[in-house]
């Protein structure tokens, strides 16, 4: 399959987002992140984002997620809360892991005020998005490929098969 130019650069992004499922969800389908003092764990944060434990141990060996150690144990704040949102969006979007880690750098301090689609440029949107439409023209006709196939097997057991004597 063709790949994202975007990718190949490792440019743009701003930010990203996440999804999950926790009581407290807000509009865009993901955990509450603001107005948390509280520190989670590990396992509270698989299960709130609904990712594994290892998942989130890769994002912290990528520079990612950022947790406070205590001991051998890892505690997430709001902040790291907001960052996974915006992984698992900029994931959603179809963005690298390279381009999120981008977006997130340059966003500073300022993580609570912006969604991921907020800190993009224009131009970013737009190759973004023939990006995707390319992918998806290229699944459509792959999916057209297959289901002539199939028909085409099945015709043939179907001569194959002959009548019953």
């Amino acid at each position: 399959m063709e790949t994202n130019p975007q990718h190949e650069t490792g440019r743009w992004l701003r930010h990203g987002a996440p999804r999950g499922h926790h009581e407290a969800e807000i509009a865009d389908g993901f955990p509450e992140t603001k107005g948390t003092s509280r520190l989670s764990t590990i396992r509270e944060m698989a299960r709130d984002f609904q990712v594994s434990i290892r998942t989130l141990r890769f994002y912290e060996d990528r520079g990612l997620l950022h947790p406070r150690r205590e001991g051998t144990n890892r505690r997430y704040d709001a902040r790291d809360r907001l960052h996974l949102k915006m992984i698992l969006k900029g994931k959603s979007l179809g963005f690298t892991l390279s381009e999120i880690h981008g977006i997130l750098a340059g966003r500073g301090d300022d993580s609570g005020k912006m969604d991921i689609e907020m800190g993009l440029l224009p131009e970013q949107i737009t190759t973004q998005i023939d990006y995707l439409e390319r992918q998806r023209s290229q699944i459509d006709e792959a999916i057209t490929t297959l289901r002539k196939a199939y028909t085409r097997l099945l015709e043939s057991q179907h001569r194959n098969a002959g009548p019953a004597d």
